[in-house]
């Protein structure tokens, strides 16, 4: 019983680990990886999962303003309604980020005409949810 609860928790972490190390990595390198067919290719399918990650944080820890300290962040969540609704609400924004961002892929694959400048701003096209999160952040 505690192996399999070790062996479920090691398991998760991994993928954690896995998911923000290709979060950090992902953003930069997509200008890079859509270069080649094989390297658009992942970068389509895995792009919007990390910028759901991003707007998660971004939504989370850049409205929170965590820097300033734990009582702001308890503040901050207090003037926001709340635990649940600070919660709900990141969700809801990560949620919209991994949707709109496979929304504005597709609008960019379909409605570009294929070019080498249209294949070059791609990633700027998978990560404009996570831009819109960061403008809601910084209103407050």
């Amino acid at each position: 019983m505690l192996r399999s609860l070790l062996r479920s928790l090691l398991k998760d972490l991994l993928i954690a680990v896995v998911l923000l190390a290709a979060s950090l990595v992902l953003p930069v390198a997509g200008f890079w990886m859509c270069r080649s067919e094989i390297g658009g290719t992942v970068f389509f399918f895995a792009a919007p999962w990390t910028c759901a990650v991003w707007s998660l944080l971004i939504v989370q820890l850049g409205g929170s303003r965590f820097w300033r300290g734990r009582a702001h962040v308890l503040a901050w969540r207090a003037t926001h309604g709340g635990y649940l609704h600070t919660i709900l609400r990141g969700t809801g924004w990560m949620f919209f980020g991994l949707f709109a961002s496979y929304g504005c892929e597709l609008a960019a694959v379909f409605l570009l005409p294929p070019s080498p400048t249209s294949r070059d701003l791609f990633p700027l096209f998978a990560y404009a949810p996570a831009l819109l999160a960061l403008w809601s952040a910084a209103r407050g």
